[in-house]
């Protein structure tokens, strides 16, 4: 064998050498990327464990903030009819008072008035030497004033005492309110910091299990296309210019989508309208389906879906409408009707549904409180609900649907 064909034999050989070490290294790689994509599933499944724990917390925190809410606006309501009682007593205790300056008025004149007949002594009635008959009839006369006056004074004194400790249990009663809401606030406070800390445990599971499951898929992602590489370069060792290529332009194109898709990401959510017009007291005769394209929506704010357009991931579409309003603002009932649920669920917070007959309802959900329970009577403009965001939803705001017989329907046809 001259050097010219040694040459040749090596030029032959060596790419089949430098293969068979790509194909051990990539097969090396593939074990390593198998372990760790399956301590990743086992990360996973212990991330979504733990969320809903979070979940089941957050739930119990969002109901307590709820009863918070109405046992405080309870509160208000007995506190203000305790002052407007303390008000009517104290004006009673004042009529009482003028009633009885007047008594003490008209004793001191009639005292005056009997002073100048000469009536105003007992005894000088009886030695002043007159007539002894019209002596017993003015003595009788001056006894039964004493008597009368007395007696009326004793009554307006009694009278004044009582409505004296009735004004001080009042005030009382209106301390011990006082004291009451200071506590309902101070656990309101404590109870929305404890939400708040549920929030951001159950966003940082959410933003785990999110990078979790990118990793994963992007790991399988890689597993398939190592394995497919590794059988490739075992069968198929002239390819593997146009192999390289094309893990090149996926690269490439992957590189290109996390781009477009972090782009989109850093764009603010918009919505495509806003709603002004709550729903106002008003009454009517005609059933809830003569009421349709007369109503308004719950709450004012920024209309960010519409009616049955895709949801951001595909897979569902939009059954109601989700208005972005700020926190704390009053949900109002869009018709008279009944309360048929007023509860925390999964997914939606803090729900409260309202029956309006011939099989319609109107659906309120991530309050923050709930006004009304179950069985309870609503008219239109009924403050029923606060804005809130329970329920892991990211967003401040109502999402709103309405349904007949069970079924979704556009909630803007039924709007002015």
């Amino acid at each position: 064998m001259n050097f010219r064909s040694f040459l040749v034999l090596l030029a032959l050989i060596w790419p089949l050498c430098v293969s068979a070490n790509q194909a051990d290294r990539k097969q090396s790689e593939l074990g390593a990327l198998k372990q760790r994509l399956q301590t990743l599933q086992k990360e996973f499944r212990n991330t979504q464990a733990n969320r809903r724990e979070a979940a089941d917390e957050l739930r119990q925190s969002e109901r307590a903030i709820s009863g918070a809410v109405r046992q405080l606006r309870q509160l208000d309501d007995e506190r203000q009819r305790a002052q407007t009682d303390l008000q009517a007593l104290r004006q009673q205790a004042d009529a009482t008072e003028a009633r009885i300056r007047q008594q003490q008025a008209r004793l001191a004149q009639a005292l005056k008035a009997a002073y100048r007949r000469g009536q105003g002594d007992a005894l000088k009635l009886i030695l002043n030497g007159a007539d002894p008959n019209q002596a017993a009839r003015d003595l009788r006369y001056l006894t039964h004033l004493s008597r009368a006056q007395h007696e009326a004074i004793e009554v307006l004194r009694a009278d004044l005492a009582q409505l004296a400790a009735l004004q001080q249990q009042t005030e009382q009663k209106t301390a011990e309110l006082t004291q009451l809401q200071m506590d309902r606030e101070a656990e309101q406070k404590k109870l929305l910091a404890d939400k708040r800390a549920r929030e951001q445990v159950l966003q940082k599971l959410s933003v785990q299990i999110r990078k979790q499951q990118r990793e994963i898929s992007n790991l399988k992602r890689d597993e398939r296309s190592l394995t497919q590489l590794v059988q490739r370069l075992n069968r198929l060792m002239a390819q593997q210019a146009a192999r390289e290529a094309a893990r090149a332009r996926a690269a490439q194109q992957a590189q290109k989508n996390q781009k477009t898709e972090k782009g989109a990401a850093s764009q603010p959510r918009r919505g495509w309208g806003v709603n002004t017009e709550t729903p106002v007291a008003f009454r009517s005769d005609k059933p809830f389906s003569g009421l349709k394209g007369s109503l308004r929506l719950p709450v004012a704010g920024e209309l960010m879906n519409r009616f049955g357009a895709q949801r951001e991931g595909g897979g569902l579409s939009w059954k109601g409408l989700f208005i972005r309003a700020a926190e704390g603002s009053a949900v109002k009932a869009i018709a008279a009707g009944q309360v048929v649920f007023s509860e925390w669920l999964r997914g939606f917070g803090n729900l409260i549904i309202v029956d309006h007959g011939e099989g319609y309802m109107s659906l309120y959900s991530n309050n923050e409180s709930l006004y009304k329970q179950v069985g309870e009577r609503v008219q239109p403009g009924d403050p029923i609900a606060t804005v809130g965001n329970s329920g892991g939803q990211p967003d401040t705001g109502l999402y709103f649907e309405m349904r007949h017989q069970s079924r979704p329907v556009n909630p803007l046809l039924w709007v002015k």
